[in-house]
């Protein structure tokens, strides 16, 4: 009996698609898992398989046609049955999305009558073009083996032939004959489509082979077990626990907006080297060399004192501004961060910040900190530059008002008098709880901020 072959949901969000190609003409013999036709979906041109065996007695829509998934697409029967009850019971559905070339073959293979004198040579041109491309898309078993334990037929293979062993070929090297659809439902269900038999022409996996495999409980073989990486349950330690907890109640109750600035590095880097340089020359093995971040912090601490709306913390009733400037340095170590403190950086020279740093951050990752040198802090600097970061958004500590996050230092071009050259660049990011500071307020301690940075000699006018 003659059925109706529908456009057929090739993904699970097609709603509708587009016959971009008829691959079968109208008396051409199919069978389950032969391709139809191309179809370009919500998502790309995709294969439509047969899932009936028959003969294509009718081709309803043409080349160009959208059609809802659903709608009929060809008749498909026995040879010489009679249709004409499914056609006159037809929706006249569909869309013509596109015209058809006038000397593109129609899906009979014949020419369009507008095809010029030319047209029978066209079509035979055309023709032989298709029967090549289907040549050449039609692999062999010399080309590409199938899954273990099935075998590709080809015209002079026999019901006998042996399967193809596939003990020593790794998996990622052999291609699968499957049909889109059985892909797509094989990857959503987790099958290996290796394992899968298909019963398609030469090979193919069809629809109906992926849903026969989970019918029969598929599960993955010990093909490629001792490969499969193995899940691993860590358990959270006190301050991982901590952690995720106050940076949560942070996120969830602090209404952080953020500033970001691009600062011209190039003359804090020649600031460092003479301060590295004048340490060397009064004494050669003194490991004390200062770093970037060791004179961020003498800026930071610096401009908070100049910015003391920034210096604060939300009291539920109140603001409170910090009359200290105590500046917490995020420390990665193992299983957790501690943000050490420098209490009063703004009254300590650089050299001395860089020394407390040092000490506090081997304190830090030997788990050999004090709790008085850890907490209480009124502002915190969280630096990622010597990860290769470019810039990134830091969560407040609370209950401070804000935290500086800094990324590295890298080669931009900048704009100097009026002329764009060569620099190095930094960008600092400012985190800012807003019930605290305001847009404004940040901006200006970032600018003042800016301003020591790009000009690091005027940390030497400041206390």
């Amino acid at each position: 009996m003659a059925k109706i072959q529908e456009m057929t949901q090739l993904s699970p969000t097609m709603e509708e698609g587009t016959i971009v190609k008829w691959l079968k003409n109208e008396g051409d013999a199919i069978s389950p898992g032969d391709i139809l036709a191309e179809v370009e979906t919500d998502k790309a041109v995709m294969e439509m398989e047969a899932y009936d065996a028959g003969v294509i007695l009718k081709i309803i829509q043409q080349e160009g046609t959208k059609l809802r998934v659903g709608e009929a697409m060809a008749i498909i029967g026995k040879p010489g049955e009679d249709i004409s009850s499914l056609l006159s019971n037809l929706p006249k559905k569909g869309t013509q999305a596109k015209g058809p070339n006038p000397t593109s073959p129609s899906p009979s293979g014949e020419v369009s009558s507008e095809s010029g004198a030319n047209g029978n040579d066209r079509a035979i041109t055309q023709e032989k073009a298709i029967q090549e491309k289907q040549t050449l898309e039609t692999p062999t078993q010399a080309q590409f083996p199938v899954a273990q334990g099935s075998a590709i037929p080809t015209k002079n293979s026999s019901s006998s032939q042996k399967p193809l062993p596939l003990s020593n070929i790794p998996r990622g090297t052999l291609r699968v004959l499957a049909s889109p659809l059985a892909k797509s439902i094989a990857i959503e269900h987790g099958i290996d489509l290796h394992q899968v038999l298909g019963t398609g022409p030469e090979g193919r996996i069809t629809k109906k082979d992926v849903l026969d495999s989970l019918n029969k409980g598929f599960r993955p073989s010990s093909f490629d077990s001792d490969k499969m990486s193995q899940d691993e349950v860590v358990s959270l330690n006190g301050m991982r626990k901590t952690i995720a907890k106050r940076l949560t109640e942070s996120k969830q109750n602090l209404p952080h907006f953020y500033l970001n600035v691009d600062v011209n590095a190039k003359a804090l880097e020649s600031f460092r080297k003479e301060i590295n340089d004048f340490q060397t020359s009064q004494n050669p093995d003194s490991a004390n060399k200062v770093s970037l971040n060791d004179i961020i912090v003498k800026a930071t601490a610096a401009a908070l004192k100049l910015h003391p709306k920034v210096n604060a913390s939300f009291q539920g009733d109140s603001i409170l501004q910090f009359g200290r400037v105590d500046v917490g340095i995020a420390v990665s170590i193992d299983g957790g961060l501690l943000t050490p403190v420098i209490r009063d950086a703004n009254r300590k020279s650089i050299l001395q910040i860089s020394k407390e740093v040092k000490e506090l951050a081997k304190k830090a990752r030997d788990r050999k900190l004090k709790p008085e040198e850890f907490t209480n802090g009124t502002f915190t600097i969280s630096n990622l530059g010597m990860y290769g970061i470019s810039r990134f958004t830091a969560i407040i500590n609370e209950p401070e008002g804000a935290i500086l996050a800094v990324g590295s230092a890298e080669d931009k071009p900048v704009v100097e008098n009026g002329v764009v050259v060569a620099g190095r660049v930094i960008s600092l990011t400012l985190s800012c709880d807003h019930r605290v500071i305001d847009g404004a307020v940040g901006a200006e301690f970032l600018k003042t901020l800016r301003s020591f940075l790009e000009k690091p000699n005027l940390l030497l006018a400041v206390g």
